[in-house]
């Protein structure tokens, strides 16, 4: 069975300053940012960050404007998803300055809900538990006979839920 791997950053230090769940969302914010124009430039992200709700509730769109052009002086360059972070990061920072409050205060940062994933983890005994279970309960179904019994110390079982097996 794969791992679960969730969004990746290549800077260690920017992919640190945020947890899955913000970068789900960002990446979903940022991705709809590009498929409304087929890109995204510098220049459009002050009045498309307008969504985002610590910089679009706290900075008006001249702030972001002028503050995105002190950073950056080449507003047709096009942005990329890690450009973008950082972009939300000093954003997000110059409004927390400006409001007084940390910069992640908010629980909820988005105006859009966000779905939240949880991750399980299963310990090798709990494995060998209900794989004990399947292989006492149902040896003796036809079906499942060639995917039988299974072994408890592969991830044999993932695999065969994974295709639907177990759960038909």
């Amino acid at each position: 069975m794969s791992g679960y791997v969730g969004i990746l950053v290549s800077d260690p230090w920017l992919q640190n300053q945020f947890t899955q769940v913000e970068l789900r969302s960002l990446k979903t914010h940022f991705m709809s940012m590009r498929r409304e124009g087929g890109r995204l430039t510098v220049g459009e992200l002050a009045s498309k960050m307008s969504r985002l709700k610590v910089v679009g509730e706290n900075l008006t769109e001249e702030e972001r404007a002028s503050y995105i052009h002190d950073l950056y002086h080449n507003v047709d360059d096009d942005v990329d998803f890690e450009l973008f972070l950082r972009v939300y990061l000093k954003l997000q920072a110059h409004a927390s300055a400006r409001t007084g409050s940390t910069a992640k205060d908010s629980s909820a940062f988005l105006k859009a809900a966000t779905t939240t994933f949880s991750l399980h983890t299963i310990s090798e005994s709990e494995k060998a538990s209900y794989v004990a279970h399947i292989n006492n309960y149902l040896a003796q179904d036809e079906f499942l006979k060639p995917y039988l019994p299974i072994d408890p110390s592969t991830n044999d079982l993932f695999e065969i839920a994974k295709d639907g097996v177990l759960l038909w």
